[in-house]
């Protein structure tokens, strides 16, 4: 008894539903063939291992497609997270100008009435106040 040869027709259909390709890719392979002139209704031999490898290949693309689409997403929400997060910090910004603008305000008023308070720093060199002690036992070792 002689096994029924597989058609390219149904290699495709099988082939499809095991990867999950979308209906366009399989018109689109079906009508590679045919416009080659090969019969859907041919042996599948021929042609098995270039029809299973275009269907894998097809179906990395997709799950790789679809990462990047993730990816695209999460990258979108950081952006927009981002942009928050730089106009909260541009507000606390102007609040800090407006009330130094005030405070230099006040400053420049209380200059032009002569009560003036003068601060003095006092500049500190490295070495001026420190002290070179070890902590420790007071008694030689």
């Amino acid at each position: 008894m002689r096994s029924r040869k597989i058609s390219l027709e149904e290699s495709i259909e099988a082939l499809a539903r095991e990867t999950g390709a979308s209906p366009s890719f399989v018109d689109k392979v079906r009508a590679l063939f045919l416009g080659r002139g090969v019969d859907l209704e041919d042996s599948a031999e021929p042609y098995a291992d270039a029809l299973a490898e275009a269907f894998r290949r097809h179906a990395r693309m997709r799950t790789r497609l679809d990462e990047a689409r993730d990816t695209l997403v999460r990258l979108h929400a950081n952006i927009a997270e981002l942009g928050s997060a730089f106009s909260s910090q541009l507000e606390r910004l102007r609040a800090i100008r407006e009330a130094l603008e005030r405070s230099g305000a006040a400053r420049r008023r209380a200059e032009a009435s002569g009560r003036t308070i003068t601060i003095e720093a006092l500049h500190l060199s490295p070495g001026d106040t420190d002290k070179n002690e070890v902590p420790g036992p007071s008694e030689i070792q």
